[in-house]
């Protein structure tokens, strides 16, 4: 009898030992699952807030070079814009130079360029020979300065009908034109009108007043 109630007792003592342990070891576990938990929790964090530090960085990035390429941009347009206004002011400085030049050479006395006046014989509209040196002055003049411009003004002494004497003054100035042009003028360069006799340089009815009169004149068109 005493025998049986000490196995019993051994049996429940080994059985409650048991049950003991079986609980450490679950509660252990259950530690060692929540740490896991913890840390792979963690890891994850520590990996979103690295990527997003990486996300930030190349966001950074991207908005300096952003920054580089419209500053790159903007210098361009400036350089641009200062090398298209040093070209307009260098083309204003030149035509301000050839104006100067060209009013200048207009206005040198011992030039034959500063002589306007073309003069024919009696019903001809013929250059005479004499004249020949003058036309290439002015026909070289207009060629070397494409922009200038002329009026020829044809003229007659006071013979002849007012119908034939504008036609002879239409046709001296023709004449002149065409030979400027022969030497390097433009046609657009050149406008030309008949006064016949209504214009006389001269108002007398001598050889001399006549021979005055019977002229074209080249008139620089400012």
């Amino acid at each position: 009898m005493n025998i049986k109630i000490l196995l019993v007792t051994g049996l429940i003592a080994v059985c409650v030992g048991c049950s003991s342990k079986t609980k450490m070891n679950a509660d252990i576990e259950q530690r060692d699952l929540f740490d896991g938990s913890d840390r792979r929790s963690f890891e994850q964090s520590a990996e979103l807030v690295e990527g997003s530090e990486v996300a930030s960085e190349a966001e950074l990035r991207a908005q300096q070079d952003e920054l580089k390429r419209e500053f790159e941009r903007e210098e361009q347009r400036l350089l641009e814009e200062r090398a298209k206004l040093d070209a307009e002011n260098a083309e204003k400085q030149e035509a301000m130079q050839r104006e100067t030049d060209i009013k200048e050479r207009l206005t040198q006395n011992d030039s034959l360029l500063s002589q306007r006046s073309i003069f024919y014989d009696f019903d001809s509209s013929v250059i005479k020979q004499e004249y020949r040196p003058l036309v290439e002055a002015h026909g070289n003049f207009l060629k070397q300065y494409p922009s200038v411009r002329i009026r020829i003004e044809g003229n007659c002494d006071d013979r002849g009908s007012r119908e034939y004497n504008l036609a002879l003054g239409q046709s001296r100035a023709e004449q002149l034109k065409q030979a400027l042009v022969r030497i390097g003028a433009r046609q657009d360069q050149i406008d030309v009108v008949s006064y016949g006799a209504e214009r006389p340089f001269a108002f007398g009815i001598d050889s001399d007043s006549r021979s005055k009169n019977r002229r074209s004149d080249l008139i620089y068109i400012d």
